[in-house]
């Protein structure tokens, strides 16, 4: 199995474990919401907290849609190579200060460092915007942590 599969496998798995939690959340929210007969909040405060539950129960859903979406673009995207900075493409990036550094461009990502040393980058992060039409072998100056550094893109797959 090539790094990168592994690399999908291990996203998709971040993002499931993300989104069942997610709905974990929601369903304790939610609950908090109970207003019937036999259990009415009875002064300003219960009323709040009621309202306050309904609004992260709200919230949580919100983010659960977005992860569900997330997910259905990484089963979209397949593992095969890529030959431009794209969604869906790993890169091996030399930096002037470092070693050599993995990333993956995945739908949702947010730098998270997957168990196999890849990071997950969204193809709309500041770095992989930078690297936007850049070649395997060209070297760019980016901004990174507010300072300009050097980088090599090794290769695309």
């Amino acid at each position: 199995m090539s790094l990168k599969q592994i690399a999908v496998d291990e996203w998709r798995a971040v993002l499931t474990d993300r989104r069942d939690n997610l709905v974990r959340n929601t369903n304790a929210a939610k609950s908090g919401t109970r207003v019937d007969g036999t259990h009415r909040p009875s002064n300003r405060g219960e009323r709040a907290a009621v309202t306050s539950a309904g609004y992260l129960a709200h919230g949580l859903a919100a983010r659960t849609t977005a992860l569900d979406v997330h997910l259905e673009h990484v089963d979209n995207m397949g593992a095969e190579p890529r030959d431009e900075v794209a969604v869906g493409a790993l890169l091996t990036l030399a930096f002037d200060d470092g070693p050599d550094v993995l990333i993956v461009l995945f739908p949702g990502g947010d730098a998270t460092v997957l168990p196999c040393g890849v990071q997950v980058l969204s193809i709309q992060s500041p770095l992989a915007r930078q690297l936007q039409g850049a070649e395997v072998g060209d070297v760019l100056e980016i901004e990174r942590s507010g300072r300009v550094a050097a980088v090599e893109l090794k290769s695309i797959c």
